[in-house]
């Protein structure tokens, strides 16, 4: 479907609103055919809801100029809006999109689920290194700018960023330069600097615009903001400094001297940025400083940056490019052309090959979009659909008797069926029950086998030593014994063994004649390695044994031998 001809371009700035209404031609240029500046009235010193302002606004200007129903090209302050730019190593087509979504997600300073985002792939000096700029916003900031424009009965097309659209208008009207311009775009709140060299750019926001030369006014004169403002665009110049002098209005001449600080600082800014563009960005030194915003109509601006930067300055021209209607006021154009840089830049969106296409809708539009895509092929399913219904219908009609007997025959099956789960069920829980006799006969045999096989490593333990007796082994649970020796009466209600299980020993080792002490530590050292190497024990250790008396023919002892946790069974009954 053929795109309309007229449309409109909508800069939503932090305190003024620029719209232009365009029309693509028949050979494919654009023509203004009317545009509107209007201030929104918002005081930047208080914390104020921007949606009531834009509504009043938009909807004025749409009564007053007759553009409901038109689609609309939106633009957002690159205040609000984060930018990144980011080199991405050579790498296939198809996982460029992949890495990219990676380094937003570890760049964009907020959750990813909460922000719309987009990316566009620049051209760099050199096929070393792929370029891209990442720029994301908040979903409840385009969301809101949806709404304005739903109640304005507008059709949102595409949210783009202002530092970018103005990249557009700028390879729109300048196409011949491939020489390093910056756009330096004064503001309200801030101001946007953008490097443009060939197919390279580069975009930065200082937090430094025109309401800071008006905030410093009220301070230094003690007087509203209100009236500090109308002092600025009634007296305000950026003061020269040096050899120049004072104008012979004080209020003149104080207010000069705020605005030469306040764009001091700024010139400051843009001087880091302009090295920064260089060293980081593998960038030129900017040939050309082409000014925009409001700011920028402050007398001896230009005066300012041509002495500060050194370079040839002139006011951002995006209309040369540009054909005008008749019935615009070309005296009021010629004052107002370097503010329309985002209008026009989202002007050319409609256009095709344009530099940078970076879309920011929120997705309530995109899901609607969708849908809407999706009606056509929707339709078509329904009407295919109701067909195979007419036609199942008359087939089940004609065959009506037939599904009957086939249902009788379904329903026996069924019964059939149900009674033969019922019959499984049945055997299923009497084979359970054998299966649980058939575990505790298990579990009996291994509590039989365990003794056996317990004595079994003790005794080889001791068969290869003379001198070494047991008289009782005693199995340590808890805080209660489980006896295994010959004079034990083992309780078959004992619980479950505790991990790890303690073997206690008890028995005499031999005191010989000769070394007596020595030969019958050594004995009983012996035993307890033998014990240790079995396999059987994590530690085995003495924890009590007779004080050595030569008169004596053994010596008592108790071992303490804690078994593997493998090799404990589950003794519970």
């Amino acid at each position: 479907m053929a795109l309309p001809r007229h449309y409109l371009s909508l800069d939503l700035g932090s305190s003024t609103l620029k719209l232009g209404h365009f029309q693509v031609d028949a050979g494919g240029g654009l023509t203004l055919i009317d545009y509107v500046i209007r201030d929104l009235g918002l005081d930047p010193n208080k914390e104020q809801e921007m949606f009531p302002f834009l509504v009043e606004a938009l909807q004025g200007i749409v009564r007053e100029k007759k553009l409901a129903s038109f689609p609309v090209y939106c633009s957002i302050s690159g205040q609000y809006v984060f930018t990144r730019f980011v080199k991405l190593p050579p790498v296939a087509p198809d996982q460029i999109e992949q890495m990219i979504g990676f380094e937003a997600q570890q760049n964009v300073p907020f959750p990813i689920n909460e922000v719309v985002w987009d990316y566009q792939l620049l051209g760099g000096r050199g096929a070393k290194d792929i370029e891209a700029v990442i720029v994301a916003v908040k979903s409840d900031l385009v969301e809101q700018a949806n709404s304005v424009l739903s109640l304005c009965k507008l059709e949102l097309e595409k949210v783009d960023v202002a530092p970018l659209a103005l990249v557009n208008a700028h390879k729109y009207n300048y196409p011949e330069s491939d020489a390093c311009h910056l756009i330096i775009d004064i503001g309200a709140k801030c101001t946007n600097l953008v490097f443009i060299e060939g197919k390279k750019i580069f975009c930065r926001a200082i937090p430094i615009g025109g309401h800071l030369i008006s905030q410093n006014i009220s301070n230094e004169f003690q007087e509203p903001y209100v009236a500090s403002e109308m002092m600025k665009k009634g007296k305000g110049f950026v003061g020269l400094g040096g050899a120049y002098a004072d104008p012979d209005d004080q209020t003149a001449a104080r207010i000069s001297k705020i605005a030469r600080s306040v764009f001091s600082r700024l010139h400051a800014e843009i001087s880091r940025s302009i090295s920064f563009y260089r060293n980081q960005q593998a960038g030129s030194s900017p040939q050309k400083v082409l000014l925009a915003g409001g700011a920028s109509a402050m007398p001896y601006t230009d005066l300012f940056f041509r002495e500060k930067l050194n370079m040839p300055v002139e006011f951002f021209n995006p209309l040369s490019n540009i054909k005008l209607s008749p019935k615009i006021d070309l005296g009021a154009l010629g004052s107002d052309a370097y503010l329309l840089g985002e209008v026009v830049g989202l002007a050319t969106r409609r256009l095709e090959d344009v530099p940078v296409e970076v879309n920011l809708v929120p997705s309530s539009v995109a899901d609607k979009r969708a849908v809407k895509r999706r009606l056509p092929y929707l339709a078509a399913a329904f009407v295919v659909w109701v067909l195979m219904l007419a036609v199942l219908v008359g087939s089940s009609l004609l065959s009506l008797d037939r599904l009957s007997v086939e249902a009788n025959d379904l329903e026996s099956d069924l019964n059939n069926k149900n009674q033969l789960a019922h019959q499984i069920e049945k055997e299923s829980k009497s084979f359970g029950r054998d299966l649980a006799v058939t575990e505790g006969i298990q579990k009996l045999l291994e509590q039989r086998n365990f003794w056996p096989h317990l004595l079994g490593v003790v005794y080889e333990s001791t068969g290869t030593f003379n001198g070494i007796w047991v008289s009782q082994m005693e199995l340590a649970i808890d805080n209660m014994v489980k006896p295994g020796g010959p004079h034990s009466n083992p309780n078959p209600h004992a619980t479950a063994l505790p991990e790890p299980a303690i073997l206690q020993i008890r028995g005499f080792f031999e005191v010989p004649e000769n070394n007596g002490r020595e030969k019958s530590d050594d004995l009983l050292a012996a035993f307890v390695s033998k014990l240790q190497t079995s396999g059987y024990f994590d530690s085995v250790k003495v924890t009590e044994s007779d004080v050595f008396d030569s008169d004596q023919v053994a010596r008592k002892f108790t071992i303490q031998a804690a078994l593997k946790a493998e090799k404990t069974p589950d003794l519970q009954p």
